[in-house]
C-alpha cells in the first residue's frame, strides 16, 4: 500500500505541478514526430486485448492536426512526451513519462486549459520484465501484477479500489501458439483477443458473420413474440462492439403517447430504441460469441466499422423483404430500421433499407 500511498499523493500535486513535469519532460526531447493514431503503450498488448489499431506514421507534420498524435524522444530513441489531439483545434491530452533504471512514471493531463490531471501510472521492472503497474485516479487505483512462464506473459492479475470500494481481482491468461506469437488472450471464458485464421479472408469472415447474424435477428424476433401493434423493428448497436446488435420494437401505443405529449418534438423519442417499451440484448452460444468476437477484433484493427454497418443494413434489408413471415401486429406505415444507439446515422441508413419510404419519412426522422 506504500507505492499506492505515494502515488495518490503524486496525483493530488501533479496538477500544480503540470507546468514543471511539462519544462522538465519536454526540455530533454531531441526530436518530434506525427502519427494518425497512438502507436505506443507499455502495457503488454495493449492494442491486441482493446482492439485497438495502431497508428501510421506521417512523414511530416500535418496541416490538420485535430485526431492525430504527437510524440517526443529522448536521446535514447524512447518516447517521453505523447500529445493526443482532439477534435477541437489546438486542444490535446498530454501523457509525460519520466523513465529510471527500474521504473516508469507517467502522467495523463486532459485537454482542458485547467489541464487537470488524469491519472498517475508507474510500471516496476525487474532485468528489463514488467511485473507490477499502479494507476492512479480521483476514484481509485489498479494493480497489475505480470507472472511469466518460459519469458512469455502467462497471466496478469488486475486488483483494484473503485469509490473506496474493493472490485473482485479479474486474471487475464495469454497463450502463444507453436511459433511463440500470441494467440490469444482470455478472462474466464471470454476472449479478449484470438488470433484470427490466416487461411479465413475477412471478406469470408464477413460472409460467415452475415449469415449468421440474419439468422440470428430472425430467431430472436419470432421468439420474442411480441403480441402489440408495432410501427418499426429497430436494429441498433453500439461502435465499442458492433456486434451482435439490440432489437427494438417500436410500439404503436407508446408513439400515441409520446405524440400527445411533445407533439413535433416526439421523433427524438419515436427513433430512439433506448425508450422503447420493448427491447433485447441479443444472447449467442460460446461458438457464436467467439465468431463475433473474432469479427469485432478484426473490424476494430483494421478500422472497418463501415463494412460492419453495411452488413447490418444488408440484413434489415433482407428481413424487410421476409417480413410477412413474422405474422406481426404492424402499422401500415410500418418500417425496419438500423443505426447505432445515438441515432446519428438513422436517416442515412433508413433512405438505404426504404428507399421508397424516405422521401414521405425524412421529416419524421432525427
Amino acid at each position: 500500500m506504500k507505492t499506492i500511498e505515494q502515488l495518490q499523493e503524486k496525483f493530488s500535486k501533479a496538477q500544480k505541478n503540470y507546468k514543471t513535469i511539462k519544462k522538465n519532460t519536454e526540455q530533454k526531447v531531441i526530436r518530434w514526430f506525427w502519427t494518425t493514431d497512438s502507436i505506443s503503450n507499455l502495457e503488454p498488448f495493449y492494442f491486441e486485448e482493446n482492439r485497438f489499431p495502431k497508428g501510421r506514421l506521417h512523414k511530416d507534420e500535418p496541416v490538420k492536426k485535430e485526431n492525430q498524435y504527437q510524440y517526443g524522444v529522448d536521446d535514447h530513441n524512447e518516447i517521453i512526451v505523447e500529445r493526443q489531439f482532439t477534435g477541437l483545434k489546438d486542444l490535446f491530452y498530454e501523457i509525460f513519462y519520466i523513465r529510471e533504471k527500474d521504473n516508469i512514471e507517467s502522467y495523463r493531463f486532459d485537454y482542458s486549459i485547467e489541464k487537470e490531471i488524469d491519472h498517475v501510472e508507474l510500471f516496476m521492472y525487474e532485468h528489463s520484465v514488467l511485473t507490477i503497474s499502479y494507476a492512479v485516479f480521483k476514484d481509485g487505483w489498479i494493480k497489475y501484477l505480470y507472472t511469466y512462464n518460459k519469458g512469455k506473459l502467462s497471466t496478469k492479475t488486475m486488483q483494484r479500489i473503485y469509490q473506496n470500494t474493493e472490485v473482485p481481482d479479474r486474471i487475464f491468461d495469454y497463450y502463444y501458439d507453436e511459433t511463440g506469437l500470441l494467440q490469444s488472450i482470455k478472462e474466464k471464458e471470454h476472449y479478449w483477443y484470438n488470433k484470427p485464421n490466416k487461411k479465413i479472408s475477412y471478406k469470408k469472415l464477413t460472409d460467415l458473420v452475415s449469415e449468421k447474424l440474419l439468422e440470428i435477428l430472425k430467431q430472436n424476433i419470432l421468439h420474442y413474440n411480441i403480441q402489440e401493434k408495432i410501427y418499426c423493428i429497430y436494429i441498433y448497436y453500439y461502435h465499442e462492439e458492433m456486434l451482435p446488435p439490440s432489437i427494438g420494437f417500436g410500439t404503436e401505443s407508446d408513439r400515441k403517447e409520446w405524440l400527445n405529449e411533445k407533439g413535433k418534438e416526439a421523433k427524438w423519442i419515436i427513433w430512439n430504441p433506448i425508450d422503447y417499451s420493448h427491447s433485447l440484448e441479443i444472447e449467442l452460444n460460446e461458438e457464436t460469441q467467439n465468431l463475433f468476437n473474432l469479427y469485432n477484433q478484426e473490424t476494430s484493427l483494421h478500422q472497418k466499422e463501415n463494412n460492419t454497418i453495411k452488413m447490418i443494413i444488408e440484413c434489415c434489408k433482407n428481413l424487410k423483404n421476409s417480413i410477412s413471415a413474422f405474422e406481426l401486429n404492424k402499422t401500415d406505415d410500418f418500417v425496419v430500421v438500423a443505426s447505432d444507439y445515438e441515432q446519428s446515422d438513422l436517416k442515412k441508413n433508413f433512405k438505404l433499407i426504404n428507399p421508397e419510404l424516405f422521401y414521405e419519412f425524412k421529416n419524421k426522422l432525427v
